[in-house]
């Protein structure tokens, strides 16, 4: 009995490691630390709270992106929503600024965002302009449809009335594909 349970140890250890091996690349951070996290496509500014500010002032809509190398969640909405080609399309547009704020290593001005919101710890997701210049805060978990509806809710291009509930799950035909 001992033998066997020993066994299923170290099997379970053993997938343990192999996962952890897997991960680990993944949510380690890049050598060099935060400022090595770079947008390579050049689709990205830096978060900037007076930057934002001065955007939204302009008539622009803003879509900020909290996000750090070591979320996972923040990776999953990254591969599922903000890089699918409708999001980044939109998020690329003349009137549309894509900010990123990188909380791999804790920052005072992105605690003091958060808290603005109620929130506490990532991913944190808003959109603003026009339509919403305090910003409209996303669900935790994106889809490219939650995404596109939040950005045109903030432009304006959505009538008034009630904010939908982005927590629900507004889809779009491009989420079910």
């Amino acid at each position: 009995w001992l033998a066997r349970r020993a066994r299923r140890a170290g099997a379970a250890a053993a997938a343990a490691a192999a996962l952890a091996a897997f991960l680990a690349p993944a949510l380690a951070p890049p050598p060099g630390g935060a400022a090595a996290s770079v947008d390579k496509a050049g689709l990205w500014t830096p978060f900037a709270p007076a930057a934002l500010a001065a955007a939204v002032a302009g008539g622009k809509t803003v879509f900020v992106d909290v996000t750090a190398e070591w979320c996972v969640t923040c990776k999953v909405n990254k591969a599922l929503a903000l890089d699918s080609e409708p999001v980044r399309a939109r998020l690329g547009a003349a009137g549309t600024v894509a900010m990123r704020a990188d909380w791999t290593r804790p920052d005072p001005e992105i605690a003091a965002y958060l808290a603005g919101f109620g929130r506490y710890g990532i991913p944190f997701n808003a959109a603003y302009g026009p339509g919403a210049p305090e910003g409209l805060p996303l669900p935790e978990l994106l889809r490219p449809g939650t995404v596109l509806a939040a950005l045109d809710r903030a432009a304006g291009a959505v009538a008034s009335g009630p904010a939908p509930d982005y927590a629900g799950d507004p889809r779009t035909p491009e989420d079910e594909g």
